[in-house]
């Protein structure tokens, strides 16, 4: 990657090159190192590649980012004001233009010519909006589905404002009306164990989003793990009562997810598939997924009773 090869010249200003790890953060799927690599083509391109703040400004600007965050740029400015004890007027103009992304009303004329190349994705054909709408569909997977659509909406009106590109207003009625293939994966998940990931990052392959639904089941005893740090980034629900209940007041369509280990949990699974239909459920659909060979001894009962004897860490997450 183009920005990779800039380590040497982030050295000589003070900078470890290991702060670009952040952009590998497995919750990014726009704000990556591929977004950095776009950004410095263009700035090279315009014959911008021995500036320095322009450099910094690049690889600092989204160096931290939660899509749950209001203040990624405040936090990404503190951060390079932390780590670069460089030149300090070189750092005024940088904090500056990344604290000027939040709402590309650039003060100077560098913060201009940054604000727009990061803008420059809005200016692409239909095709390539495409890849960036489900890019930024995947970063805010923790909101529903409803509110990620009016959201969104308002969000790239917004953004229209200032560029004169008509195949954004193809992308709007994309956003309007696209209807994702949405799966809910129920279970009291008490705990959330590499099993269930492994039958989570299968469903993610299958379906643009897959919403983790923690019920309370009668049957079983009342949850007492958390859930872990890992699944900060996705839609996360709770219920009561019958799951057919919890999907019809979700107001779109979802497949349910199974995770099976062994042939007695698809038998199992069937006879709850059949209770499912009996009460209510006749039109949803149900997608049952095995787990990888390594997983399929691992239960949330087997680990409650190994966490008596301190045995039960290495089958968590």
């Amino acid at each position: 990657m183009k920005i990779i090869e800039k380590a040497e010249r982030l050295v000589a200003l003070g900078v470890d090159p290991v702060v670009l790890d952040r952009y590998r953060e497995v919750h990014r799927f726009y704000h990556t190192l591929e977004h950095l690599d776009d950004l410095w083509q263009q700035l090279e391109n315009q014959g911008y590649g021995n500036n320095d703040v322009l450099l910094l400004a690049t690889i600092f600007h989204d160096i931290i980012y939660d899509p749950r965050s209001g203040t990624n740029e405040e936090d990404s400015a503190q951060y390079f004001n932390e780590v670069f004890t460089g030149d300090g007027a070189l750092k005024s103009l940088v904090t500056d233009i990344i604290l000027d992304t939040k709402h590309h009303k650039p003060g100077s004329a560098l913060s201009a010519i940054f604000s727009a190349a990061d803008l420059n994705v809005l200016k692409q054909p239909f095709d390539k909006l495409l890849v960036y709408e489900q890019q930024i569909f995947k970063e805010f997977q923790f909101v529903d589905h409803k509110i990620y659509r009016e959201k969104r909406v308002e969000v790239l009106k917004n953004l229209q404002e200032g560029v004169d590109n008509p195949a954004l207003d193809y992308l709007i009625t994309y956003v309007e009306n696209f209807k994702p293939r949405i799966a809910v994966y129920p279970g009291s998940f008490n705990p959330f164990h590499k099993g269930h990931y492994n039958i989570l990052q299968k469903a993610e392959r299958i379906f643009d989003k897959v919403i983790i639904v923690r019920g309370v089941n009668p049957g079983k005893d009342t949850a007492t793990y958390e859930l872990p740090e890992a699944l900060r980034y996705r839609q996360i629900e709770t219920y009561e009562g019958l799951l057919t209940e919890f999907i019809d007041n979700l107001g779109y369509d979802v497949t349910v997810i199974r995770g099976l280990r062994n042939g007695s949990d698809l038998q199992y699974e069937l006879n709850q598939y059949r209770y499912l239909q009996e009460l209510g459920g006749k039109n949803i659909s149900v997608t049952a997924i095995f787990c990888d060979m390594e997983f399929e001894h691992i239960s949330s009962t087997g680990i409650r009773q190994l966490e008596k004897y301190g045995k039960a860490e290495e089958y968590l997450l």
